[in-house]
Protein backbone atom coordinates (compact mmCIF):
# COMPACT_ATOMS: atom_id res chain seq x y z
CA UNK A 1 0.00 0.00 0.00
CA UNK A 2 1.59 3.41 -0.89
CA UNK A 3 2.21 5.80 1.47
CA UNK A 4 1.45 9.68 0.92
CA UNK A 5 3.57 10.76 4.02
CA UNK A 6 6.77 8.47 3.95
CA UNK A 7 7.61 6.64 6.91
CA UNK A 8 11.00 5.39 7.15
CA UNK A 9 9.51 1.48 8.25
CA UNK A 10 12.40 0.70 10.53
CA UNK A 11 11.62 0.66 13.77
CA UNK A 12 11.11 -1.88 17.31
CA UNK A 13 9.73 -0.54 20.25
CA UNK A 14 5.93 -1.99 21.31
CA UNK A 15 4.56 1.12 23.85
CA UNK A 16 0.96 -0.55 25.54
CA UNK A 17 -1.23 1.62 27.54
CA UNK A 18 -5.17 0.75 28.73
CA UNK A 19 -6.97 2.72 26.20
CA UNK A 20 -5.65 1.09 23.45
CA UNK A 21 -6.04 -2.31 22.03
CA UNK A 22 -3.88 -4.79 22.72
CA UNK A 23 -1.22 -5.26 19.64
CA UNK A 24 -0.95 -1.49 19.13
CA UNK A 25 1.65 0.74 19.16
CA UNK A 26 -0.16 3.59 19.50
CA UNK A 27 -1.10 5.01 22.41
CA UNK A 28 -4.70 7.12 22.42
CA UNK A 29 -3.96 9.70 24.54
CA UNK A 30 -0.76 9.93 26.58
CA UNK A 31 1.85 11.96 29.37
CA UNK A 32 1.30 15.54 30.13
CA UNK A 33 5.31 15.61 29.17
CA UNK A 34 6.33 16.24 25.63
CA UNK A 35 6.78 13.02 23.61
CA UNK A 36 9.18 14.36 21.06
CA UNK A 37 8.65 11.71 18.94
CA UNK A 38 5.09 11.89 18.30
CA UNK A 39 5.49 15.64 18.26
CA UNK A 40 7.98 14.81 15.37
CA UNK A 41 5.97 12.91 13.46
CA UNK A 42 2.85 14.85 13.59
CA UNK A 43 5.11 17.73 12.35
CA UNK A 44 6.17 15.87 10.02
CA UNK A 45 2.56 15.22 8.56
CA UNK A 46 1.73 18.71 8.74
CA UNK A 47 4.73 19.93 6.67
CA UNK A 48 3.39 17.14 4.11
CA UNK A 49 0.49 18.55 3.63
CA UNK A 50 1.70 22.18 3.91
CA UNK A 51 4.88 21.51 1.59
CA UNK A 52 3.84 18.16 -0.56
CA UNK A 53 0.03 18.55 -0.90
CA UNK A 54 -0.21 22.14 -1.33
CA UNK A 55 -1.80 23.15 1.36
CA UNK A 56 -5.19 21.15 1.19
CA UNK A 57 -6.50 22.50 4.48
CA UNK A 58 -7.36 19.05 5.62
CA UNK A 59 -9.63 17.68 9.14
CA UNK A 60 -6.72 17.32 11.37
CA UNK A 61 -9.48 16.57 13.89
CA UNK A 62 -10.79 13.66 11.77
CA UNK A 63 -6.87 12.66 10.53
CA UNK A 64 -6.18 11.76 13.91
CA UNK A 65 -9.25 10.76 14.83
CA UNK A 66 -8.52 8.17 11.60
CA UNK A 67 -4.66 7.34 13.18
CA UNK A 68 -7.00 6.72 16.59
CA UNK A 69 -9.32 4.44 15.35
CA UNK A 70 -6.92 2.35 13.75
CA UNK A 71 -4.80 1.65 17.14
CA UNK A 72 -8.41 0.94 18.79
CA UNK A 73 -8.95 -1.30 15.71
CA UNK A 74 -12.68 0.42 15.35
CA UNK A 75 -11.12 2.15 12.02
CA UNK A 76 -14.45 2.88 9.82
CA UNK A 77 -12.59 2.29 6.94
CA UNK A 78 -10.30 -0.36 5.49
CA UNK A 79 -6.32 0.00 4.99
CA UNK A 80 -7.36 -0.35 1.12
CA UNK A 81 -10.44 1.46 0.82
CA UNK A 82 -8.65 4.78 2.49
CA UNK A 83 -5.51 4.50 0.09
CA UNK A 84 -8.29 4.27 -3.02
CA UNK A 85 -9.49 6.97 -2.02
CA UNK A 86 -6.30 9.00 -1.27
CA UNK A 87 -5.15 7.83 -4.48
CA UNK A 88 -8.75 9.15 -6.35
CA UNK A 89 -8.27 12.30 -4.67
CA UNK A 90 -4.72 13.31 -4.43
CA UNK A 91 -3.74 11.86 -8.33
CA UNK A 92 -6.17 13.21 -9.93
CA UNK A 93 -6.57 16.63 -11.17
CA UNK A 94 -8.99 19.44 -9.27
CA UNK A 95 -10.24 23.00 -9.72
CA UNK A 96 -10.02 25.85 -7.31
CA UNK A 97 -12.26 24.14 -5.22
CA UNK A 98 -10.51 21.42 -2.80
CA UNK A 99 -13.61 19.42 -1.53
CA UNK A 100 -16.86 19.15 -2.45
CA UNK A 101 -18.25 19.41 0.67
CA UNK A 102 -17.40 19.38 4.12
CA UNK A 103 -18.21 15.63 4.47
CA UNK A 104 -15.77 15.16 1.47
CA UNK A 105 -13.23 17.04 3.69
CA UNK A 106 -13.70 14.59 6.33
CA UNK A 107 -13.49 11.63 4.78
CA UNK A 108 -10.11 12.36 2.84
CA UNK A 109 -8.83 13.47 6.06
CA UNK A 110 -10.17 10.57 8.12
CA UNK A 111 -8.70 8.13 4.88
CA UNK A 112 -5.14 9.66 5.35
CA UNK A 113 -5.36 9.37 9.15
CA UNK A 114 -6.10 5.93 8.56
CA UNK A 115 -3.34 5.56 5.66
CA UNK A 116 -0.80 6.80 8.72
CA UNK A 117 -2.38 5.05 11.65
CA UNK A 118 -1.54 1.45 9.43
CA UNK A 119 2.08 2.86 8.30
CA UNK A 120 3.03 3.74 12.12
CA UNK A 121 1.63 -0.12 12.94
CA UNK A 122 2.97 -1.88 10.37
CA UNK A 123 6.57 -0.01 11.63
CA UNK A 124 5.49 -0.42 15.12
CA UNK A 125 6.29 3.45 15.85
CA UNK A 126 5.34 4.10 19.70
CA UNK A 127 3.19 7.19 19.40
CA UNK A 128 1.61 9.01 21.92
CA UNK A 129 -1.86 10.72 19.84
CA UNK A 130 -2.04 14.13 22.54
CA UNK A 131 1.17 14.94 21.27
CA UNK A 132 1.10 13.84 17.62
CA UNK A 133 -2.28 16.23 17.20
CA UNK A 134 -0.90 18.98 19.00
CA UNK A 135 2.26 19.04 16.58
CA UNK A 136 -0.11 19.35 13.61
CA UNK A 137 -2.15 21.88 15.36
CA UNK A 138 0.84 23.87 16.00
CA UNK A 139 2.64 23.74 12.30
CA UNK A 140 -0.77 24.54 10.86
CA UNK A 141 -1.20 28.22 13.31
CA UNK A 142 2.81 28.58 12.16
CA UNK A 143 4.09 27.59 15.46
CA UNK A 144 6.68 24.84 17.06
CA UNK A 145 7.43 23.62 20.22
CA UNK A 146 10.85 22.81 18.54
CA UNK A 147 11.51 26.58 17.51
CA UNK A 148 11.03 28.22 14.76
CA UNK A 149 10.99 28.01 10.87
CA UNK A 150 13.54 25.86 9.40
CA UNK A 151 15.37 25.14 13.06
CA UNK A 152 11.79 23.35 13.90
CA UNK A 153 11.72 21.47 10.16
CA UNK A 154 15.70 20.26 11.31
CA UNK A 155 14.95 19.38 14.85
CA UNK A 156 11.89 16.96 13.18
CA UNK A 157 13.91 15.43 11.18
CA UNK A 158 16.83 15.08 13.23
CA UNK A 159 14.51 13.72 15.79
CA UNK A 160 12.79 11.04 13.50
CA UNK A 161 16.31 10.23 11.88
CA UNK A 162 17.57 8.88 15.65
CA UNK A 163 14.41 6.98 16.80
CA UNK A 164 14.72 4.85 13.22
CA UNK A 165 18.12 4.87 12.44
CA UNK A 166 19.80 4.79 15.87
CA UNK A 167 17.11 3.87 18.95
CA UNK A 168 14.66 1.74 16.84
CA UNK A 169 17.30 -1.04 15.50
CA UNK A 170 19.02 -1.20 19.18
CA UNK A 171 15.74 -1.75 20.78
CA UNK A 172 14.99 -4.31 17.81
CA UNK A 173 18.24 -6.22 18.22
CA UNK A 174 17.26 -7.02 22.10
CA UNK A 175 14.01 -7.83 21.36
CA UNK A 176 15.54 -10.55 18.85
CA UNK A 177 18.17 -11.49 21.69
CA UNK A 178 15.59 -11.78 24.09
CA UNK A 179 14.04 -14.61 22.23
CA UNK A 180 16.27 -16.66 21.27
CA UNK A 181 17.51 -16.79 24.65
CA UNK A 182 14.91 -18.79 25.12
CA UNK A 183 14.77 -21.00 22.09
CA UNK A 184 18.37 -21.54 23.29
CA UNK A 185 16.90 -23.23 26.42
CA UNK A 186 15.43 -25.89 25.00
CA UNK A 187 18.29 -28.40 24.88
CA UNK A 188 16.83 -29.79 21.50
CA UNK A 189 18.61 -26.45 19.81
CA UNK A 190 22.87 -26.87 19.57
CA UNK A 191 24.40 -23.66 18.83
CA UNK A 192 27.84 -22.91 16.92
CA UNK A 193 30.10 -20.66 17.76
CA UNK A 194 29.30 -17.86 15.41
CA UNK A 195 25.93 -18.48 17.12
CA UNK A 196 23.60 -20.10 14.86
CA UNK A 197 21.05 -21.86 16.26
CA UNK A 198 20.06 -25.20 15.00
CA UNK A 199 18.43 -29.05 15.03
CA UNK A 200 19.75 -31.24 12.04
CA UNK A 201 16.07 -32.99 10.99
CA UNK A 202 18.10 -35.79 8.68
CA UNK A 203 22.22 -35.88 8.72
CA UNK A 204 22.41 -36.68 4.79
CA UNK A 205 24.83 -38.25 3.46
CA UNK A 206 27.94 -37.58 5.27
CA UNK A 207 30.45 -37.99 2.14
CA UNK A 208 28.52 -35.55 -0.17
CA UNK A 209 28.64 -32.04 1.92
CA UNK A 210 29.14 -28.28 0.82
CA UNK A 211 33.12 -27.52 2.26
CA UNK A 212 33.37 -24.48 0.68
CA UNK A 213 31.02 -21.51 0.70
CA UNK A 214 31.89 -20.93 -3.06
CA UNK A 215 30.16 -24.51 -2.98
CA UNK A 216 26.66 -24.66 -5.25
CA UNK A 217 23.62 -25.78 -3.63
CA UNK A 218 20.00 -26.83 -4.86
CA UNK A 219 17.50 -26.67 -1.55
CA UNK A 220 14.13 -26.24 -0.58
CA UNK A 221 13.35 -24.26 1.94
CA UNK A 222 11.08 -21.99 3.40
CA UNK A 223 11.69 -18.69 6.25
CA UNK A 224 9.56 -17.21 8.73
CA UNK A 225 10.09 -15.11 11.44
CA UNK A 226 9.88 -14.29 14.93
CA UNK A 227 6.23 -13.91 14.37
CA UNK A 228 5.76 -16.65 12.27
CA UNK A 229 4.95 -15.20 9.30
CA UNK A 230 6.27 -16.38 6.37
CA UNK A 231 8.51 -14.73 4.35
CA UNK A 232 9.98 -16.71 1.75
CA UNK A 233 8.95 -20.53 0.22
CA UNK A 234 10.75 -22.67 -2.58
CA UNK A 235 7.92 -25.14 -1.42
CA UNK A 236 4.92 -22.61 -2.71
CA UNK A 237 7.07 -21.74 -5.75
CA UNK A 238 6.70 -25.25 -6.76
CA UNK A 239 10.89 -25.41 -7.89
CA UNK A 240 13.97 -25.64 -5.71
CA UNK A 241 16.38 -22.73 -5.47
CA UNK A 242 19.74 -23.30 -6.63
CA UNK A 243 22.55 -20.99 -5.64
CA UNK A 244 26.29 -20.55 -4.08
CA UNK A 245 26.17 -20.48 -0.34
CA UNK A 246 28.59 -17.05 -0.29
CA UNK A 247 25.34 -16.21 -2.05
CA UNK A 248 23.22 -15.99 0.51
CA UNK A 249 22.80 -14.31 4.23
CA UNK A 250 26.05 -15.80 6.67
CA UNK A 251 23.83 -17.82 8.68
CA UNK A 252 22.11 -19.08 5.89
CA UNK A 253 25.06 -20.69 4.61
CA UNK A 254 26.75 -22.10 7.46
CA UNK A 255 23.87 -24.33 8.42
CA UNK A 256 23.40 -25.76 5.37
CA UNK A 257 27.29 -26.96 5.71
CA UNK A 258 26.36 -29.01 8.56
CA UNK A 259 24.23 -31.39 7.07
CA UNK A 260 25.16 -33.38 3.70
CA UNK A 261 22.82 -33.90 0.43
CA UNK A 262 19.93 -35.00 1.38
CA UNK A 263 19.92 -33.98 4.87
CA UNK A 264 17.40 -31.36 6.45
CA UNK A 265 17.90 -29.01 9.51
CA UNK A 266 16.06 -25.90 10.99
CA UNK A 267 17.67 -23.11 12.12
CA UNK A 268 17.61 -19.88 13.93
CA UNK A 269 19.48 -16.99 12.78
CA UNK A 270 20.89 -13.87 14.45
CA UNK A 271 20.43 -10.90 13.26
CA UNK A 272 24.48 -10.35 13.01
CA UNK A 273 23.73 -13.94 10.75
CA UNK A 274 20.83 -12.78 8.75
CA UNK A 275 20.29 -8.73 7.78
CA UNK A 276 21.67 -7.11 10.37
CA UNK A 277 19.98 -3.41 10.75
CA UNK A 278 18.61 -3.28 7.48
CA UNK A 279 15.04 -3.33 6.97
CA UNK A 280 14.14 -6.36 4.13
CA UNK A 281 10.08 -5.98 3.90
CA UNK A 282 7.01 -5.90 6.09
CA UNK A 283 7.95 -9.08 7.23
CA UNK A 284 11.96 -8.66 8.33
CA UNK A 285 12.17 -5.63 10.03
CA UNK A 286 15.99 -4.24 11.20
CA UNK A 287 17.73 -6.51 13.52
CA UNK A 288 15.27 -9.65 12.88
CA UNK A 289 15.84 -12.92 13.98
CA UNK A 290 15.06 -15.65 11.37
CA UNK A 291 13.88 -19.34 11.04
CA UNK A 292 14.54 -21.67 8.18
CA UNK A 293 13.79 -25.02 7.69
CA UNK A 294 16.49 -26.38 4.47
CA UNK A 295 16.40 -29.73 2.20
CA UNK A 296 19.36 -29.70 0.74
CA UNK A 297 18.87 -31.93 -2.61
CA UNK A 298 22.22 -31.36 -4.29
CA UNK A 299 25.53 -30.35 -3.53
CA UNK A 300 27.44 -29.19 -6.60
CA UNK A 301 31.43 -28.64 -5.77
CA UNK A 302 33.26 -25.49 -6.69
CA UNK A 303 36.15 -26.57 -8.49
CA UNK A 304 39.08 -24.12 -8.93
CA UNK A 305 41.27 -23.55 -11.45
CA UNK A 306 43.76 -25.47 -9.55
CA UNK A 307 41.71 -28.15 -8.44
CA UNK A 308 40.26 -28.26 -12.16
CA UNK A 309 43.89 -28.88 -13.17
CA UNK A 310 44.55 -31.89 -11.13
CA UNK A 311 41.38 -33.36 -12.65
CA UNK A 312 42.60 -32.62 -16.04
CA UNK A 313 46.48 -34.09 -15.47
CA UNK A 314 45.19 -37.47 -13.76
CA UNK A 315 42.71 -37.74 -16.56
CA UNK A 316 45.50 -37.28 -19.35
CA UNK A 317 47.65 -40.10 -17.49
Amino acid sequence: MKKFLVIIATAAAMLMASCSSKDSSIIVGGDSELDSLSYALGSNIAYMVKYNLGGVDLNFDELGKGIEDVARGKNSMSAEEADQMLQSYFMSPRDSVAFRSEAHRDSISYALGVDQGNGLEEARVPVQTKWFGQAMDDVKAGASAFGEGQDAERATMRIMQTWFMVDAPKMFLQESEDFLAKIEKDKKWQKTESGLLYQIVEEGDAEVRATKITDKVKVHYKGLNMEGKQFDSSYDRGEPAEFPLNAVIKGWGEGVMLIGQGGKIKMWLHPDLAYGPQAMSEEIGPNAALYFEVELLEVMPDITAEEAAEVEEVVEE
